[in-house]
């Protein structure tokens, strides 16, 4: 059996293309694949919430009923590969309209009678659970075929480097709309 000898000419370049292209994986995944289950969607929490808000806004025809859920984060972040299969559908994304701290937030539907997760990519879990003033929070409203899931990312710090590089405050929303999504059982 002959041995094949690879010139030493050509190591550099192989090597330096395969940290390279490492290098790009990691980043991609780090910031597009949504593969981090965060949280499972409380959803008998939420409907025993909203029982309780229709008996006390009875009288009140112009009330909306929302469940707002903010929690702290640390035990349930783990890879999860149901992330990767798990049905979605999106219903909208933007900011809120508080002037003094606005928040990117995205919208997703759920089905009745579906478990749903909110999964994340490796970098948005990072910030989650590092300590900052914003922890996790959802919003959930009911509607007449299941129920809206808002997910309030909190990342208003991207908006002024935005500004201050492009013009533009809303240049990462697309970024931004890829980092977290609400999946539910197909």
């Amino acid at each position: 059996m002959k041995k094949t000898i690879i010139p030493y000419k050509l190591k550099g370049p192989v090597l330096t293309i395969t940290v390279l292209f490492g290098v790009i994986s990691l980043f991609l995944s780090c910031f597009l694949i949504k593969i981090v289950r965060v949280k499972f969607v409380e959803i008998d929490f939420v409907l025993k919430k909203l029982e309780a808000q229709s008996e006390v806004q009875a009288n009140n025809p112009h009330a909306i009923p929302r469940v707002d859920i903010q929690r702290r984060l640390s035990y349930d972040i783990r890879p999860d590969f149901r992330c990767l299969f798990w049905a979605t559908t999106v219903v909208g994304s933007g900011w809120t309209n508080d002037s003094k701290d606005s928040d990117f937030f995205i919208d997703y539907y759920i089905p009745p009678d579906k478990k749903a997760m909110i999964c994340t990519t490796p970098a948005l879990a990072a910030a989650l659970i590092a300590e900052r003033p914003k922890p996790l929070l959802y919003k959930v409203y009911p509607t007449e075929y299941g129920f809206r899931v808002r997910l309030v990312e909190g990342l208003s710090e991207v908006r002024e480097p935005c500004k201050n590089w492009t013009g533009n405050v809303d240049c990462a929303n697309s970024l931004l709309s890829r980092q977290g999504i609400v999946k539910y059982e197909p």
